[in-house]
């Protein structure tokens, strides 16, 4: 379903951007999600390009729809750079100069005035029960911040001015958890949300881990556990290398994390077995390279299930951009990760 408003256009179901594959699978790939996301072993290590479900309701302008430019509904710009498939906020428009000044001047958005149930009916429809459906959070507590003001200001902020920060934090935690009610209670059926969040560069973290526990441990302990509350499954979005955060993250009781290859994920994966299963990248270098053969492929995805996939906790991201490559990473995963759990 495609839903229109004044200044975006979304998909309420994501659609994979190949064809289907069809695998012989002994239980509903929703049950075997499930079971890695209850840390238990599964069937098979889940390909989250062909097993999940997503869903968004039109009406939540957190920020723009995807590929879409125009303000959200805290009044930031939004610019898609189709170059790079992603939005960033317009140059030279932060809303607030000073950070102190989000307690004064930051609006937030009266969501019991909005009506959230509009083509819920319609959404429920497209939602495929066989698979786990998730629903996007977007601009998580850090984001959020990074959006409003000049980031060299924030830093400044964060050092400077621990008390306030403190409350910005909370405070954007309550405002998340009333829009994950507004969404739970009004929108289509789903199980699980994505607190989409970046929390670090290609290098390092953007705040210390000390920092990270000061300022947001417990303002994302309470989104998680609303999520908890609700049966709601949550999974961290994260780009960067963020893994000293990863003892956090398992505190926390994130169900399950989008890691980035820049992080050690064999160390990740040794200390932590399933109790953080992590959606782990395929390399782009082997699975988009133009001249890759199918006995490469075969060969990397099978060292790919031996490194991340013993004993459960691993969720599949192919990276593949050629429909004959994505079709082979997705049966031989599958047969090499049936074959490991048997």
């Amino acid at each position: 379903m495609t839903k229109k408003n004044e200044t975006f256009i979304v998909d309420t179901k994501m659609k994979a951007p190949f064809p289907e594959v069809r695998l012989d699978y002994p239980i509903s790939p929703k049950e075997n999600l499930k079971l890695v996301l209850d840390k238990k072993k599964p069937c098979w290590a889940p390909n989250m390009s062909l097993e999940k479900g997503m869903t968004f309701c039109p009406h939540d302008n957190d920020r723009p729809g995807f590929g879409q430019s125009g303000l959200d509904w805290f009044g930031v710009s939004w610019t898609y750079v189709d170059v790079v498939g992603g939005q960033m906020v317009t140059p030279d428009t932060y809303i607030l100069k000073d950070p102190l000044e989000w307690e004064e001047k930051l609006i937030f958005p009266d969501l019991d005035q909005m009506d959230f149930s509009v083509g819920a009916e319609e959404a429920e429809k497209l939602i495929d029960p066989d698979k786990l459906t998730f629903y996007l959070l977007q601009d998580g507590l850090f984001e959020r911040l990074l959006s409003i003001c000049d980031p060299t200001d924030v830093f400044c902020f964060l050092m400077e001015e621990p008390e306030s920060a403190k409350r910005y934090f909370n405070r954007m935690a309550d405002y998340k958890i009333a829009l994950m009610d507004k969404v739970i209670r009004e929108w289509a059926p789903f199980d699980a949300f994505i607190n989409s969040d970046d929390w670090g560069t290609q290098i390092s973290t953007f705040i210390s881990p000390q920092m990270y526990r000061e300022y947001m441990f417990e303002p994302m302990k309470r989104i998680t556990d609303f999520a908890h509350s609700h049966g709601k499954y949550i999974d961290y979005h994260s780009c960067g290398k963020v893994e000293t955060l990863v003892p956090q993250m398992v505190e926390l009781g994130a169900d399950m994390w989008e890691a980035q290859r820049m992080n050690d994920l064999v160390k990740i994966k040794e200390i932590y077995g399933n109790q953080l299963p992590l959606q782990i990248p395929m390399d782009p270098e082997i699975t988009t390279r133009p001249d890759v053969s199918d006995e490469e492929i075969i060969a990397y995805v099978r060292k790919y299930i031996e490194d991340f996939g013993q004993g459960g906790g691993l969720l599949v991201l192919p990276s593949a951009r050629d429909a004959h490559v994505n079709e082979l990473i997705a049966k031989e995963a599958f047969r090499c990760s049936m074959e490991l759990y048997r």
